[in-house]
C-alpha cells in the first residue's frame, strides 16, 4: 500500500513540476495555483507513507537507499511548502519541484524491487534518540538543497541583470537582495541542523563504537561540508559576503553533502554502511 501511495505522490510531484515550468514560461496565476495544489496533494500522500513506515516499525524510514531518497524528498517538499507560504513566490517551484522529482522517482523505482525492506534493523538505529538524529541530518541536507535551488535562481537573475538582457527570469523572480536573503536563511537553518547532527552523532558514536569520532568517509565528508558552510556563515557575518560568491559556495557545500549521500550508497564503505541496505 505504501508503495502505491508513494507512486501516486511522485505523479503529483511530476505534474506540479511540469505546471511550474509552464508558469515559468507563461506567468499564469491559475497554473501556479494548480501546481501548488498538486504539490500539496502529493505531500499528503507522501506524509502517509512516511507515517506508516515510522509507526509500523518504530524508526525513521531511512534504512534502505529507497527509503532514504523518499524521506529526503518528503523533507524537500515540506521545506518548499514552508518557503512558498512564507514568501509567496511561485517561481521558486520551478527550481524546487524538479529536484523533488529527481529524488522521489528513483525512490519509487527502487522500492518496487527492494527486497530488503523487511530485513533486520541495525542495532545502532534502535538507540533512543537515533530517529531524531537521523531526521535532523536529513532536514539539514533538505534545507541546503532548497538553498541551492534559490542560489541557482539568483545566478540566473544576476546574469540577466549584468547583461541587461531582461527576460522571463527578471520578470518573475524577486530582487537579487530577496533571493540572497532567502538562500541565506535556508543555509543557516541547514547549518544549525548539520551542527546538531555532528554533535549528537559523536554522542551516539561513543555508545556504538566506543569513541566519539572515526574517519569514516561519510563522517569526513560531513565535516568537510560543515567547514564549507561554517566558512560561508563567517564570511557573511564578518566579511560582508553576498550574492554570487555566497550562492556558489552554497552550491558547493550541497554538492559535497548530497554527493556523499549518493556516492556512499552506490559504493558502500565505512562504519555507516549498515544504515542503508
Amino acid at each position: 500500500m505504501s508503495n502505491t501511495l508513494l507512486s501516486w505522490a511522485s505523479h503529483f510531484y511530476l505534474f506540479a513540476a511540469i505546471l511550474y515550468l509552464i508558469y515559468f514560461a507563461r506567468t499564469n496565476a491559475r497554473v501556479a495555483f494548480a501546481a501548488l495544489l498538486a504539490v500539496s496533494f502529493g505531500s499528503v500522500l507522501h506524509t502517509a507513507v512516511i507515517a506508516q513506515r515510522f509507526f509500523s516499525n518504530g524508526y525513521t524510514p531511512t534504512t534502505t537507499f529507497a527509503e532514504g531518497l523518499s524521506f529526503f524528498g518528503w523533507l524537500l517538499v515540506c521545506g518548499f511548502l514552508y518557503v512558498q507560504w512564507r514568501y509567496r513566490l511561485p517561481i521558486i517551484g520551478a527550481f524546487a519541484t524538479p529536484l523533488v522529482v529527481a529524488v522521489v522517482l528513483p525512490a519509487v523505482l527502487l522500492r518496487s524491487r527492494d527486497a530488503n525492506l523487511a530485513s533486520p534493523i541495525p542495532d545502532a538505529l534502535k538507540i533512543a534518540g537515533m530517529p531524531v538524529h537521523i531526521a535532523i541530518a536529513f532536514a539539514g541536507i533538505a534545507a541546503f538543497g532548497l538553498a541551492t535551488g534559490v542560489a541557482v535562481a539568483y545566478l540566473l537573475l544576476e546574469r540577466q541583470v549584468k547583461s541587461k538582457h531582461f527576460g522571463l527570469v527578471f520578470s518573475l523572480l524577486p530582487s537579487l537582495e530577496v533571493l540572497d536573503r532567502i538562500a541565506n536563511s535556508l543555509m543557516r537553518w541547514g547549518f544549525v541542523a548539520l551542527s546538531i547532527t555532528l554533535i549528537s552523532g559523536a554522542f551516539f558514536a561513543k555508545q556504538v563504537w566506543g569513541d566519539y569520532w572515526r574517519w569514516d568517509p561519510k563522517l569526513t565528508l560531513s565535516l568537510v561540508g560543515w567547514l564549507v558552510y561554517a566558512g560561508l556563515v563567517h564570511a557573511r557575518m564578518f566579511a560582508g559576503w553576498r550574492g554570487r560568491r555566497a550562492a556558489l559556495l552554497t552550491m558547493v557545500g550541497f554538492a559535497i553533502l548530497f554527493g556523499s549521500f549518493i556516492g556512499l550508497r552506490i559504493f558502500p564503505t565505512g562504519v555507516h554502511t549498515g544504515e542503508f541496505k
